[in-house]
């Protein structure tokens, strides 16, 4: 992995789950830190579910390891769109992580 291709910023957002008095859970997202990532991979794509349509958009990210971040996380490109972590592919020789990320629908 080359620094010079590592030229999107990335914001690493950790779910937080509370519970109110009612009983509901909600999921809030706080700021973890932002990260400088390589964009490997953008696919997009058409999705249908109960007889609707919805844009499908998927995205690889590079990030170095020495950055905690888990599954279920989402990242938010910062002038960009937000995405949720599905998998974290580990590559230690090199040195980094790749999220694989799908476009949060919101």
């Amino acid at each position: 992995m080359k620094a010079g291709r590592m030229r999107y910023k990335l914001v690493l957002l950790e779910p937080v789950r509370s519970i109110n008095s009612f009983g509901e859970e909600k999921v809030t997202y706080n700021e973890v830190r932002t990260v400088n990532a390589e964009r490997v991979k953008l696919t997009g794509n058409r999705s249908e579910e109960v007889g609707e349509h919805f844009p499908d958009y998927r995205t690889d990210w590079n990030i170095r390891d020495a950055h905690e971040v888990c599954e279920n996380w989402r990242v938010r490109q910062l002038g960009g769109y937000t995405y949720t972590v599905t998998n974290i592919v580990p590559n230690l020789e090199r040195g980094y992580k790749t999220l694989v990320c799908a476009r949060v629908n919101e």
